[in-house]
C-alpha cells in the first residue's frame, strides 16, 4: 500500500518525530487562483474557502501513521488552487538528514462525465513553479487517491536550508491525454471536490490494494465477516489490548456496485455515500449477542477462532437472495497511539450474496464449539429467528459427545517424564484439540442452499447422523459442505494410538472417504468445512 519499497526504506531511516503543524490561511485576490498558506506551530481554526466549502484547518502529526485535518476545497476547469507548507527543520535529525513530506488526497465527488480529465497536484520547493511548471514534481488522482513524496535533501550548509524552508503546492485540472490545464468551461460548471493532507511524518489518505476482509459465511437474512489476522500487530499483546476502533465495515446494497468505479480508492467518496448500514459505535463484548437479531445493523467485536486475533463484523437484517458490498477501511493513529477519525485507510471491496431462503442460520460464538462460525440447518423445535437457542442446541450435541473422550483421555499418561509420554512431540492437550476440532466438525453440519459438486444433498429427515435427525429435526432439505479429511488426519497425528484413531484410505476406500469428507484445495467455492487452526490445512507433518 502506499509508497514503494525504497520510499518505505527511506521513511525507516530517515523518519523524524512529530512536530505540532497547524493550518492558517489568506487568499490572493487574483482571477481563478486560491492561495493558502501552511504556517507552522500556530493554533488552528475552522475556515471557510470562498466557495463555502468548510475544512478543519490543521494539518495531522503523525509518528508513523498519524493523525491530521486536511484542508477540503473545490475546483472547476480554468481554476488553479495554490497552497505552501512551511517545512519545520527543527524535528529532530533534520540536520542529519533528508527531510520526507508526504502529500496524500482523495477525491470526495466529481462531475459525472470526465472521461480524459484528470486533478493533478504539482509540488516544488522553488516558488517561481506557479509560472514555470515544468520545474515541478507532479502527481495525479487516480481513481480518487493521490501521494506523493517530497525530499528535502541534506545540505551541509545550515544557510542552505532555507532554499528548502517551504513546499509549494498548485491543483489544476488537466487533460489526460495531453497534459495541458483545462480551459475555463462555457457556463457554469460541477466542480471537483477533494481534500489533501500534507506531513512530515506519513501518508493521511492511504489505499490498500488487499481486501482485508473475509466473508465468514452467510445465510438468508445475515452476514458474519472478519479482518486479517491482528496479532501479528501486536505479538505481545492480548485481545485486552485490540484497539475495536481501529476498523469499521461500511455496507452498500448492489445497486451501487458501479457507483464508485472512478473513485475506488478514495475513503472521502466512499465514507460518504449512501450506505446501507456502518458498524460505526457498534462494539459488543460478546460475540453472538446479536445472533438472534433482525434489525438492518453492523455489530464489531473480536475473535480467537483459528488461533488468530481478528475483528469481526456481524451483519444483520439483510434481505434473501441479495448480493451486497462491503467496504473496510481503517483509521490512522496519532504520534500518542490514539486513533483518529481524520483521513485512513480504504482497502479493496469484497462482494457477498445472501442464502435464498432459511434452511439454513449462521451460528458462532458457540461456549464448547468455539471454532464453529458458519451456517447450520435450521431446526423446527424452536423460532427460527432464534439463533441464540440454536446455537445452544448444536452446542449440546457435541458437548455431550465429547464427554466419554475426556474420560479416556484422563488415562493417557500425559505430564509423565519422557520416557513415559506417548510422544516427545505431542501432548494430550494437542490430541483434546484435534478430537473437539473433529468433533464439532462432524456433529454440527454446515448448510448451504447452493448446489456444487463438492456438496451432498440432505433430505430433512435424513441426516450426517441421527442426533441431528432426533435432537434437530430440520426443517428442510439443504446442501451440506462435508468436513474437510484434514481434520482427521490431525487428530490421527495428535492422538495416542490407544485410541486407534484412523481415517478413510483414499486409495483403498474412496467412496468411504468422499461420503464423510472432502479434501481441502483452492477453489472459487468453499471445498470443505473446516473447525480449527487453518495452518493445519497446510501442515507437512500431516499423517494419511
Amino acid at each position: 500500500m502506499g509508497l514503494n519499497c525504497l520510499s518505505k526504506q527511506l521513511i525507516l531511516l530517515f523518519l523524524p518525530l512529530a512536530i505540532a503543524t497547524n493550518l492558517g490561511w489568506d487568499i490572493n485576490p487574483f482571477y481563478g487562483e486560491t492561495y493558502m498558506r501552511y504556517n507552522s506551530m500556530q493554533p488552528s481554526h475552522d475556515k471557510k474557502g470562498s466557495n463555502g466549502t468548510s475544512w478543519t484547518s490543521s494539518i495531522l502529526r503523525s509518528d508513523q501513521i498519524s493523525e491530521w485535518e486536511p484542508i477540503s476545497w473545490d475546483i472547476v476547469p480554468g481554476e488553479r488552487n495554490k497552497f505552501q507548507f512551511n517545512v519545520n527543520s527543527t524535528v529532530s535529525l533534520s540536520s542529519t538528514y533528508e527531510i520526507l513530506i508526504f502529500l496524500s488526497g482523495n477525491i470526495c465527488s466529481q462531475p459525472a462525465n470526465v472521461t480524459g480529465q484528470s486533478l493533478r497536484v504539482y509540488y516544488s520547493f522553488d516558488e517561481s513553479m506557479v509560472d514555470n511548471l515544468s520545474i515541478a514534481e507532479a502527481a495525479d488522482f487516480s481513481l480518487g487517491y493521490m501521494e506523493a513524496l517530497a525530499i528535502r535533501p541534506y545540505e551541509v550548509e545550515s544557510n542552505s536550508t532555507e532554499t528548502y524552508s517551504t513546499l509549494y503546492l498548485l491543483v489544476e485540472l488537466v487533460d489526460t491525454a495531453s497534459g495541458k490545464s483545462l480551459p475555463a468551461s462555457q457556463g457554469s460548471a460541477e466542480p471537483w471536490s477533494y481534500r489533501i493532507s500534507i506531513s512530515q511524518n506519513d501518508l493521511a489518505f492511504q489505499y490498500d490494494a488487499k481486501t482485508w476482509i473475509d466473508v465468514v459465511d452467510t445465510d438468508h437474512n445475515s452476514a458474519l465477516l472478519t479482518t486479517g489476522n491482528m496479532s501479528t500487530f501486536s505479538p505481545n499483546h492480548g485481545i485486552a489490548d485490540i484497539d475495536l476502533s481501529l476498523y469499521d465495515l461500511l455496507l452498500y446494497s448492489s445497486d451501487h456496485i458501479d457507483q464508485f468505479n472512478n473513485l475506488s480508492r478514495s475513503i472521502c467518496a466512499i465514507a460518504n455515500g449512501p450506505i446501507l448500514a456502518s458498524s460505526l459505535n457498534t462494539v459488543t463484548h460478546f460475540e453472538n449477542s446479536t445472533l438472534s437479531s433482525t434489525e438492518l445493523q453492523i455489530t464489531k467485536s473480536i475473535t480467537t477462532r483459528g488461533g488468530q486475533i481478528k475483528e469481526q463484523f456481524h451483519i444483520t437484517g439483510l434481505n434473501s437472495s441479495t448480493t451486497y458490498l462491503a467496504y473496510l477501511t481503517k483509521k490512522v493513529s496519532n504520534v500518542a497511539k490514539n486513533t483518529t477519525d481524520t483521513g485512513g485507510v480504504i482497502f479493496e471491496r469484497v462482494i457477498f450474496k445472501t442464502m435464498e431462503n432459511n434452511s439454513c442460520s449462521l451460528i458462532f460464538g458457540l461456549e464448547f464449539c468455539n471454532g464453529v462460525a458458519y451456517s447450520v440447518p435450521t431446526s423446527s423445535k424452536t423460532d427460527a429467528n432464534d439463533k441464540i437457542l440454536m446455537a445452544g442446541m448444536y452446542d449440546d450435541i457435541a458437548k455431550s459427545l465429547y464427554f466419554n473422550f475426556s474420560l479416556a483421555l484422563e488415562l493417557i499418561p500425559c505430564h509423565s517424564d519422557a520416557d513415559s509420554i506417548y510422544s516427545p512431540l505431542r501432548r494430550c492437550e494437542d490430541c483434546a484439540s484435534s478430537y473437539k476440532n473433529w468433533l464439532c466438525a462432524v456433529s454440527i453440519p454446515r448448510c448451504t442452499t447452493d448446489e456444487s459438486d463438492y456438496y451432498v444433498f440432505r433430505k430433512s429427515s435424513d441426516n450426517r447422523n441421527d442426533l441431528i435427525n432426533d435432537s434437530i429435526e430440520p426443517t428442510s432439505d439443504y446442501y451440506e459442505i462435508l468436513p474437510c479429511i484434514n481434520m482427521c488426519y490431525a487428530m490421527v497425528r495428535d492422538c495416542p494410538s490407544e485410541f486407534n484413531f484412523a481415517c478413510p484410505n483414499k486409495s483403498k476406500y474412496p467412496n468411504l472417504l468422499y461420503s464423510s469428507y472432502r479434501e481441502y484445495i483452492e477453489s472459487a467455492v468453499i471445498p470443505c468445512n473446516f473447525v480449527g487452526n487453518m495452518r493445519e490445512l497446510s501442515d507437512p507433518l500431516v499423517v494419511r
